[in-house]
């Protein structure tokens, strides 16, 4: 099989605390805009409550706010600049690479996707952002002088389900919100739910985890090992929430690193074991056409009472007719000799009408 025509499985993954150890916004942002970290957490948090807001929004607004409050320039690319101070977790640096060569031995190919409450312009800047096919994660509008003024796109525990199907179906423009909420059969997808892997590591990947665990995917809990905090993905497991949990360490040989590569292992057979049935069920079609191409021809003769060397004709027509439409056939899906002597059944069929 072409490697352009392999299956595709989907890895989804969050980003803060799952991919890197901390909040990213924590490594070079807050401290730009001159706040203590806990304290700008805190604030935000107090701000969504006060006013309702949704938390991502809330820490967005003040990110403008604290920005202007001190007279802080912040840039598109001072955002994408932050992106290389980000602290990974071991391995990650080189997790793509080696996900994607062992994908390609099991005749899968895979794609990464980034899913994330946190900022997609410091996610862009960062060493691993070339390796994911999609970044989907909270944006900013940038004015005319190229400064953050408004939310442009709000990526929250709930609105991460809207991009599993996105990818799913393949609908990747988010400002066409009708084809994604279109009906698609699963087996039409291109990459159906079944052939999803998500890696998160707290609450706010819940729904999202959830519906690939239900649709047949894979979820993964991550623990930074370190910390050995296993609270959140403990519980998520016990809540039947998720497959697996793991400590968030993708080191070569780490047990993360068997665990997905046993899963892409595993759904990559199902998918050939799929395409097997779709080929065999379409060639059974085509059987199914034969079938009927020949009661059709013998109730064409006798209905017009073809004789001598009328009938002869039609025979002969309609035996270089079956062995036209038998070469059409798959090679390889029955044995050729079980082939040959189901068409030479079909054939004897209608030489009998001579006999007749």
């Amino acid at each position: 099989m072409e490697r352009e025509n392999y299956p595709v499985i989907a890895i989804c993954y969050d980003f803060d605390k799952t991919l890197s150890p901390k909040d990213m916004q924590s490594y070079s942002l807050i401290p730009k805009l001159n706040c203590d970290i806990g304290e700008f957490w805190r604030e935000s948090n107090e701000l969504a409550e006060r006013q309702g807001m949704d938390k991502i929004l809330a820490y967005m607004r003040l990110i403008i706010q604290k920005a202007n409050a001190n007279g802080i320039r912040l840039l598109e690319s001072d955002f994408n600049d932050m992106g290389k101070t980000i602290e990974l977790f071991s391995g990650v640096d080189t997790w793509f690479s080696r996900i994607d060569a062992f994908a390609l031995s099991a005749g899968v190919k895979t794609e990464h996707y980034i899913i994330s409450a946190g900022l997609k312009e410091i996610i862009e800047g960062s060493p691993i952002a070339k390796y994911f096919t999609g970044i989907y994660a909270s944006s900013f509008y940038f004015g005319s002088y190229g400064e953050p003024v408004w939310p442009k796109q709000v990526v929250n525990y709930t609105t991460k389900t809207q991009y599993l199907f996105r990818i799913s179906k393949n609908c990747l423009d988010l400002s066409n919100e009708d084809s994604v909420n279109e009906y698609q059969p699963e087996d039409s997808r291109r990459i159906p739910l079944r052939n999803f892997i998500y890696i998160g590591d707290s609450e706010t990947d819940i729904p999202a985890m959830k519906i690939i665990k239900n649709g047949g995917g894979v979820s993964i809990g991550v623990y930074n090992a370190e910390t050995g905090n296993l609270d959140r993905v403990r519980r998520l497991l016990k809540q039947n929430r998720i497959n697996y949990l793991m400590p968030a360490n993708y080191s070569e040989g780490g047990i993360l690193e068997s665990t997905v590569k046993g899963i892409i292992s595993k759904m990559a057979a199902s998918e050939a074991l799929v395409r097997l049935h779709k080929t065999q069920d379409g060639y059974v079609g085509q059987m199914d056409g034969l079938d009927e191409y020949v009661d059709f021809t013998i109730k064409f003769i006798t209905e017009n009472n073809f004789t001598g060397e009328a009938l002869a004709k039609k025979i002969a027509q309609a035996c270089r007719d079956i062995d036209l439409q038998a070469q059409q056939l798959p090679v390889g899906i029955i044995p050729q000799e079980a082939l040959s002597r189901y068409i030479e059944g079909l054939k004897a069929k209608i030489t009998a009408l001579q006999c007749g």
